[in-house]
């Protein structure tokens, strides 16, 4: 992740629900996080959607991306070229979405879905969404040492200490992973 990326303010798109989908038919029945984006405002996210009902293919790159000194924030930025172009990116809180980050990052895939807050998966199964691939060259070197250190903050919140805190997150870390790791047959 050396590579420079300047993201403006109207590049993002507001992150207001997640989930997962595991189908026996796609990516070889991996379990894919989906990511609900606010498109109130900004239609463009639905229009793209809608032109992938008509046409299957398209055309995207991907970029992890951090600030310098400041990793409570992760971006995930999306390069739409064909059907059309558009750039989205997608702030994640490191903490709060890690085990989405890392679901992404092992599936190498995520639904991209349109909506407004309060929009969950699993009120509409069906809902018009577009599967992202984000191949093994999109990557992300530092994200298993903030993954570690995230999980950490997370179970000291919870009241761990001592010397069993190192190895509890590495557990925790090892069951997130094996849970984005299963398949469908």
């Amino acid at each position: 992740m050396k590579n420079k990326i300047a993201i403006r303010r109207d590049d993002y798109l507001n992150l207001v629900g997640d989930g997962a989908i595991a189908n026996a038919k796609t990516a070889d029945g991996r379990l894919i996080p989906v990511i609900i984006l606010d498109t109130r405002e900004k239609k463009q996210l639905e229009y793209l959607v809608k032109m992938h009902e008509q046409i299957d293919t398209g055309d995207v790159s991907s970029i992890w991306s951090i600030t310098r000194f400041n990793h409570e924030q992760v971006n995930l930025v999306l390069f739409f070229k064909t059907p059309m172009e558009f750039k989205v990116a997608i702030s994640l809180q490191s903490l709060k979405h890690s085990p989405i980050i890392e679901g992404i990052r092992i599936s190498k895939a995520v639904y991209i879905q349109p909506g407004k807050p309060g929009d969950r998966v699993s009120d509409d199964i069906n809902a018009p969404k577009i599967l992202v691939e984000i191949p093994a060259k999109t990557t992300f070197e530092k994200w298993d040492e903030i993954f570690e250190k995230m999980v950490i903050k997370k179970l000291k919140k919870e009241g761990l200490r001592g010397k069993n805190l190192k190895e509890a997150a590495r557990e925790h870390i090892l069951l997130i992973k094996d849970i984005w790791g299963r398949r469908l047959k």
